[in-house]
């Protein structure tokens, strides 16, 4: 312990008693050069250790000041017009003049750090909640506390980030899993439609193509078709050019005059014999 801390108890700041300087016989211009020339002649004395705080990822800190003195410095004139009490008192660190209780109050200590400190943890909050607000959940609601999390889902864990005008990952799974059924349901429907159809022309299997093939066709085929998907890539691929059915024979044309022929492609034979000529003709 400090001697002088025996000898006066009653001291409760940090550093060493406070030292004061009243500077006089001169003009205004010199007397603030001499104030500011014993500051920085003085200033290991009176300017405290610089701490931070590593966690707090900031160059921000502030100043400790168990070994400083603590000096303030006025003029006479300033002494004789305000008193003592007045704000005639230059504290060394700090800007201004303040009354002697002020100016004796260490200057950037650890609680204005710890003010500075709480006013950007406020503004990290605030910019944070903007951005969870900005991403809530359209179909219920739900504000994220974090932008991206671990979530488990059909396929182990996987990392979910949630996106402006998007959707928490249970709204996500669920509409996932309805597209699904939606997507299943619709090709089952698809399958039932294209199997009472006629069958393609080429391989006489369903107009919708091979059931689970890549090719297979996903909704209801046109009237017009065809061909199913895998024979129209068949014929692409051997540079085949368009399909045009054969041209009905006399004996056939004969009797649909009796009868409906039973030809499932009867009407687009017919049409193809108009629209096409017979010679050149690849079937």
């Amino acid at each position: 312990m400090h001697w002088w801390r025996r000898t006066w108890p009653g001291h409760t700041r940090a550093g060493y008693p406070p030292v004061a300087l009243v500077v006089t016989d001169a003009g205004p211009l010199a007397l603030a050069n001499r104030q500011q020339a014993v500051a920085d002649l003085s200033a290991g004395c009176w300017r405290g250790r610089r701490c931070r705080e590593v966690r707090d990822y900031n160059d921000d800190g502030w100043r400790e000041y168990d070994d400083a003195v603590p000096i303030v410095a006025t003029t006479l004139q300033l002494l004789a017009e305000h008193g003592p009490l007045g704000p005639v008192w230059w504290r060394f660190g700090r800007s201004g003049r303040h009354s002697l209780i002020e100016a004796l109050e260490n200057p950037n200590n650890r609680a204005a750090y710890d003010l500075r400190q709480a006013a950007r943890e406020d503004e990290q909050q605030r910019v944070h909640q903007e951005l969870m607000d900005s991403l809530v959940c359209i179909d219920c609601g739900d504000v994220p506390e974090e932008e991206s999390t671990w979530e488990y889902g059909r396929q182990g864990q996987v990392e979910w980030t949630r996106q402006p005008g998007g959707r928490c990952w249970p709204c996500h799974q669920d509409r996932e899993e309805r597209l699904e059924r939606e997507a299943e349901e619709q090709l089952e429907a698809a399958r039932t439609a294209n199997a009472a159809l006629r069958p393609c022309w080429m391989c006489r299997g369903s107009i919708g193509g091979k059931v689970g093939s890549r090719l297979e066709l996903r909704e209801r085929a046109r009237p017009g078709r065809l061909e199913c998907s895998e024979c129209v890539q068949a014929r692409a691929a051997a540079g085949l050019g368009l399909l045009v059915l054969p041209v009905p024979t006399g004996g056939e044309l004969v009797a649909a005059l009796v009868s409906a022929p039973d030809d499932p492609w009867w009407e687009e034979r017919v049409l193809h014999a108009k629209l096409y000529p017979a010679w050149g003709r690849r079937v």
